[in-house]
């Protein structure tokens, strides 16, 4: 089997049991979480090891709004790339607490580990979060680093369901192949760029677009502003529900 059908499967036998298991946790709030492959992903997890240790000791930074209620499923964002210390950016944790959205970030996940370590650890942080809350499946959403974010969705488009593209090369080499699958997902390419040079957002854009994805906005913001609070709540806004937002 390959890597991504291992771990696909594993994501899948997790969802199963994921509400039943749920540990109908009131933490709410900031804090980190610690745990391993094999806690996380079971017995198949030692079909990782090439990627990473079955027992590697993981730290994700998570944010659950205050407002969480278990009778209103909550959607998870996933931060993919993020380094040792990893602080959200500036307004995001209150645009979380605004949608109802978990937010989770693996240390450890930047450019010190491996890109499939990264894409790994990104994928983790759903099942950790599903083990703990009702989530809504349909608002499993991915952002950060460009490249890690956007192997990801689209190694994974049945997990989740939209992602936020910040970064450069989100557009693989092998997506080609892969793009079919997540025709119905939705996505938001943020860029500071009016034109489109090979591996940029614009040019990822473009090429969703012409592959037939059905939902894509582009996001252009002025060059040298930040991302910022309002920028990514409607972003958010649109991953929600793209036909209500222009």
């Amino acid at each position: 089997m390959t890597i991504r059908s291992i771990i696909t499967a594993s994501i899948l036998f997790i969802g199963l049991f994921s509400f039943a298991n749920a540990q109908g946790t009131n933490t709410t709030g900031e804090f980190t979480i610690s745990s391993t492959p094999s806690a996380v992903l079971g017995a198949n997890s030692s079909n990782y090891n090439s990627v990473i240790d079955q027992n590697a000791n993981i730290t994700w930074e998570v944010f659950v709004p205050k407002t969480y209620n278990p009778s209103e499923p909550a959607g998870i964002m996933v931060f993919a790339g993020a380094p040792q210390q990893v602080r959200p950016p500036m307004g995001w944790l209150s645009v979380m607490e605004d949608s109802n959205l978990i937010w989770v970030a693996a240390r450890k996940s930047d450019n010190g580990a491996s890109i499939h370590q990264r894409e790994l650890l990104a994928m983790m942080s759903v099942p950790l979060i599903e083990e703990r809350y009702n989530i809504n499946k349909d608002r499993i959403y991915i952002t950060g680093e460009g490249r890690i974010s956007g192997m990801a969705a689209m190694d994974y488009p049945e997990i989740f369901k939209g992602a936020i593209y910040l970064g450069q090369k989100v557009w693989s080499d092998d997506a080609a192949d892969k793009i079919a699958k997540l025709i119905n997902n939705r996505y938001v390419f943020v860029t500071n760029r009016n034109h489109m040079p090979p591996r940029s957002v614009r040019y990822a854009h473009s090429k969703y677009e012409d592959a037939g994805v059905k939902n894509t906005k582009l996001l252009h913001i002025k060059t040298g502003l930040r991302f910022s609070r309002p920028k990514l709540a409607e972003s958010i806004a649109y991953l929600d529900n793209p036909g209500s937002v222009d």
